[in-house]
C-alpha cells in the first residue's frame, strides 16, 4: 500500500467505523489478522495482511468466526467503541483510536508491517515481533518536499523518490518510460513530480490497468489502458490483495518460460556460430584427401610402427610434408582412413548447409515466442499462448510431459535400429541407470576416462546386438566422455550383469568383471 491509498482509506474508514465496536480479533493464517466489527445490525471484518509484497488493510464482508486453530489478539479492546481514525502525515501508519484511550497502530510498509496496541506511546501488545519491550514505535518524521538538490543522483527513480518519497513506487517504471523522463533536466523532473502529487491529491483515478497493476494516476499522467475503474479505495485494495496469488502464479510461470526460451536461444546461437564455420570442414577435407593421395603414391614404403612419415609434397614441388599415421595401420590403410575422414568432413559440411536455414528459422521463432511471453500480463492469456504454441513448444523440446508412465526415464533416450538406448546425464544419474538396467542389457563406457554410462536395452532379446549397433552406441559413449576431443576413443562394453557398484563407492564408480573393447570416433547423437 502507498501513502495516497492510505489517505483515501482513512476518510472511508472514518465514515464506516463511526460508532462501531470491536468484538473479536484473531489470526487463522500466517501474516493475516482479522478484526470483527459490529454496528447496530451491521457487521463486517477488517483484514490486515503483513505478507511482503501483499501488504493490505481493507474492509471485507463478515464470515463466521471459527474458533478452531486460531490465535486471539488484543483482548483488551473487545467490546470497545472505535472513536477515531488517523494517519501519520508523512508515513504509511494508520491509527484506530478507542474509547479507553488505547490505540491500534497499523504499520503498512515494507517487510516490517505490524499491528501494535499502544497506550501513551508504550507498546502493550504486538501482532508480530519479539517481546513488547523490544518493539519501538515508528518515528513519524516531517518531510521537507522539493528542498534538497538531486544533481548528484544518477538514477531517475531515485531522483523522483528523493524529491517526494510518498509517490507510489509500483507505477514509477511505467511513468518513466511513458514520459521519457531520462531525457528531462532536474528542474523538469521536479515540476513533473509536483504535477503527479497534485493529481494524486486533487483527483485520484482508481484504475485497474491492462497490465494487471492498480494505480491512482489518471490516463493523462499514466497513459496505460484502463481495464476497470473501482468505486472506492477499499475495493481497489481488496481486489489487489485477493488477486496477489494469481499474479504470483503468472510471474512464476512467465519466469519459467522466459528461462527456457533464453536457454533455447543460447543453444541455437551457439550452433549457428559453429555452423557458420563449416567451411573449415572443406579445408580439412582437402587436407585429408591430399594425405590420402600422397600415402597411396608412397604405399611401397615401409612405415610400420611409426606415428608419422615424411614424403615429397607432389602438390608443392621441392618441398617435403610430414603426415601423421595410426601406428596400428599400414600406409594403404592409413590412406583409406584419410579418405574416410575427408568424406566425413564433406558430409558434415553439406549437413551444416542444410541445417543453417532450419536453425535460423528456429532462432527467429524462439525470439518471437520470448517477446510474446514478456508482453503477457494475465494468466489466462499465458494459458492461451501455451495452447496456441503447444506444437511448436513441443517440437523445440520446451514442454514438460505431465503424463507419468512406467516407461519414463530420467536419462537421455534414443533408438538404434529398434534398440532403445539410455545415456546417463551425470554421475548420480549413471548410478540410477545401472540400477534400472536389466542384467542382459549391454553396458558401455569410454575406457580410462570419466563419462556417461550408456545402456543398450535388450528387451528380452538374447546375446548381443549387431556390431554396427554396438559401435554406434560406443561412439555416443565416447562423445559423452572426457575423451570426446580425440579422433579415436577406446570404449568398453559388456553385459550389465558383469557391472557392479562397490559399497560406499562414489557416484558413477563401478567395477567391470568382463569387458570387450571397440575403437570408435566420438559422435554426438540426435536426441
Amino acid at each position: 500500500m502507498n501513502y495516497y491509498e492510505l489517505r483515501y482509506l482513512k476518510e472511508l474508514l472514518k465514515i464506516k467505523l463511526a460508532g462501531c465496536q470491536l468484538t473479536y480479533c484473531y489470526t487463522r493464517f500466517k501474516n493475516n489478522l482479522e478484526f470483527f466489527i459490529e454496528k447496530k445490525e451491521e457487521s463486517f471484518r477488517l483484514i490486515f495482511s503483513s505478507t511482503p509484497g501483499n501488504i493490505a488493510f481493507f474492509i471485507d464482508k463478515e464470515s463466521n468466526i471459527k474458533q478452531r486453530n486460531t490465535i486471539s489478539f488484543f483482548d483488551e479492546l473487545k467490546g470497545q467503541e472505535i472513536t477515531g481514525v488517523e494517519i501519520a502525515e508523512t508515513d504509511r501508519v494508520l491509527f484506530l483510536e478507542f474509547e479507553s484511550g488505547l490505540k491500534l497502530w497499523f504499520k503498512l510498509f515494507s517487510n516490517r508491517a505490524n499491528v501494535l496496541l499502544v497506550e501513551k506511546n508504550r507498546v502493550l501488545e504486538s501482532f508480530k515481533g519479539g517481546g513488547n519491550e523490544e518493539i519501538e514505535l515508528p518515528q513519524i518524521k516531517k518531510i521537507d518536499l522539493y528542498k534538497d538538490s538531486i544533481s548528484g543522483i544518477a538514477d531517475i527513480k531515485k531522483k523522483i523518490l528523493h524529491i517526494n518519497p510518498l509517490i507510489p513506487r509500483d507505477n514509477l517504471d511505467d511513468l518513466i518510460k511513458a514520459h521519457q523522463l531520462q531525457a528531462l533536466s532536474d528542474a523538469e523532473i521536479i515540476e513533473f513530480t509536483k504535477r503527479m502529487k497534485q493529481q494524486l491529491e486533487e483527483k485520484p483515478d482508481l484504475r485497474l490497468l491492462e497490465n494487471g497493476k492498480t494505480t491512482l494516476f489518471n490516463e493523462q499522467t499514466l497513459p496505460t489502458k484502463t481495464e476497470h475503474r473501482f468505486e472506492d479505495i477499499n475495493e481497489l485494495i481488496a481486489y489487489r490483495f485477493k488477486t496477489y496469488s494469481h499474479n504470483q502464479r503468472l510471474n512464476q510461470r512467465k519466469g519459467e518460460w522466459i528461462k527456457r526460451l533464453n536457454r533455447q536461444k543460447k543453444r541455437i546461437q551457439s550452433s549457428l556460430k559453429n555452423l557458420n564455420q563449416a567451411d573449415k570442414g572443406l579445408e580439412r577435407a582437402e587436407k585429408y584427401e591430399k594425405y590420402g593421395h600422397l600415402l597411396m603414391a608412397n604405399g611401397h614404403l615401409k612405415a610400420s610402427g611409426k606415428d608419422s612419415i615424411e614424403v615429397d609434397d607432389l602438390y608443392d614441388e621441392g618441398k617435403r610434408i610430414s603426415i601423421p599415421l595410426n601406428t596400428e595401420l599400414n600406409l594403404i590403410e592409413n590412406a583409406e582412413r584419410y579418405y574416410e575422414k575427408a568424406k566425413n568432413s564433406i558430409t558434415s559440411y553439406e549437413q551444416a548447409l542444410e541445417r543453417l536455414p532450419v536453425l535460423e528459422k528456429r532462432l527467429e521463432q524462439t525470439i518471437g515466442l520470448h517477446s510474446d511471453v514478456e508482453n503477457i500480463s494475465r494468466f489466462r492469456d499465458l494459458q492461451d499462448w501455451e495452447k496456441q504454441n503447444a506444437s511448436l513448444l513441443q517440437e523445440f523440446g520446451l514442454t514438460e510431459n505431465k503424463q507419468s508412465s512406467s516407461n519414463e526415464t530420467p536419462f537421455y533416450t534414443l533408438e538404434i535400429e529398434g534398440y532403445p538406448v539410455w545415456i546417463g546425464k551425470n554421475a548420480k544419474n549413471n548410478d540410477l541407470l545401472v540400477q534400472m538396467g536389466h542384467k542382459e542389457d549391454i553396458w558401455l563406457h569410454a575406457r580410462g576416462v570419466s563419462g556417461s554410462h550408456v545402456l543398450i536395452r535388450m528387451e528380452n532379446r538374447n546375446g548381443y546386438p549387431s556390431k554396427s549397433i554396438i559401435i554406434e552406441a560406443a561412439s555416443y559413449a565416447a562423445y559423452y566422455s572426457k575423451a570426446k576431443g580425440s579422433e579415436v576413443v577406446p570404449v568398453i562394453f559388456t553385459k550389465k550383469k558383469f557391472v557392479r557398484k562397490p559399497k560406499g563407492a562414489a557416484y558413477g564408480a563401478v567395477v567391470v568383471q568382463r569387458e570387450e573393447v571397440e575403437f570408435v570416433t566420438p559422435k554426438r547423437p540426435s536426441l
